[in-house]
C-alpha cells in the first residue's frame, strides 16, 4: 500500500513538473516568434516550407515615432533557432499541428500584425476549441520529450515574454516571479541596440541555418 502511494506521488510530481515545463516551452515558442518578427537579417529566418512560420514579418524600415525598434540579442536568436530548427521539426510530427503552434505563437507575439488566433481559425475554417486542444497536446508532447533534459533547458527572457502570454499573471507564476510591465516593442529614444546586426555571432548563425536548409533540401530530393 505504501509503495503504491509512493508511486502515485512520483507520478503526480512528474505531472506537475511536465506542466511547468510546458509553460516554459509555450513561452519559448512565443519568444521565437517575437525574435523572428524583430530580426532584420532575413538570411537568418528559418526555411518557411519546413518550419511553417508565417511570412508576416515587418520590413526593416518599419519604425514608429522615430523610436529605436527592439533588436533581439544573440542569446534570443539562438533560443529561437532551437525552437524552429529542432523542437518544431523533431517533436511535432503532424504538419497541421506545426501550423497551429506556429500561428498561435505569432498571434500572441504580434497581434497588431497578424490578428488574433480566433480570427485565424475563423478565416481558415478551423474550429477554435479543437485547434486549441491540438496545440495543448503539441506542447505536452514536446514537454514529455524534453523532460529528461529539462535541467539544461534555456528559459526565455521573462521580462519581455510574460506580458505576451495568456493569463500570465497566474499560470506563469508557477515557474517565475511576476515581472514589471514595460514597453514591449520599443526601446527608449536614447537606448542603444542590444546587438550589432553585422556581428560575427549573427553571421555564424546565418551560416549554420543556411547549411541546415541546404541539408534538408537535399533530403527532400
Amino acid at each position: 500500500m505504501c509503495r503504491n502511494a509512493s508511486q502515485f506521488d512520483d507520478l503526480s510530481q512528474r505531472a506537475a513538473e511536465v506542466a511547468d515545463l510546458s509553460l516554459i516551452i509555450r513561452a519559448r515558442f512565443v519568444e521565437a516568434a517575437d525574435t523572428m518578427i524583430h530580426l532584420d537579417v532575413r538570411a537568418t529566418r528559418p526555411d518557411q516550407p519546413r518550419s511553417l512560420w508565417p511570412e508576416v514579418l515587418p520590413e526593416a524600415t518599419d519604425h514608429a515615432d522615430g523610436r529605436q525598434r527592439y533588436r533581439p540579442n544573440a542569446a534570443a536568436i539562438s533560443r529561437a533557432e532551437e525552437v524552429l530548427q529542432h523542437w518544431l521539426l523533431t517533436y511535432v510530427e503532424d504538419e497541421e499541428r506545426r501550423i497551429l503552434l506556429s500561428r498561435w505563437s505569432v498571434c500572441l507575439a504580434a497581434p497588431h500584425i497578424v490578428g488574433s488566433f480566433r480570427d485565424f481559425c475563423a478565416k481558415t475554417g478551423r474550429v477554435r476549441r479543437t485547434a486549441e486542444r491540438r496545440i495543448q497536446a503539441g506542447f505536452q508532447n514536446i514537454a514529455n520529450a524534453l523532460f529528461p533534459v529539462s535541467s539544461f533547458l534555456q528559459e526565455p527572457d521573462w521580462s519581455r515574454i510574460s506580458p505576451m502570454m495568456p493569463n500570465s499573471a497566474g499560470g506563469l507564476d508557477r515557474t517565475r516571479a511576476p515581472v514589471a510591465k514595460h514597453d514591449m516593442h520599443w526601446l527608449a529614444p536614447d537606448a542603444k541596440p542590444v546587438f550589432n546586426a553585422a556581428s560575427p555571432e549573427l553571421a555564424a548563425l546565418a551560416e549554420r541555418l543556411e547549411r541546415e536548409n541546404r541539408r534538408r533540401a537535399k533530403m527532400k530530393t
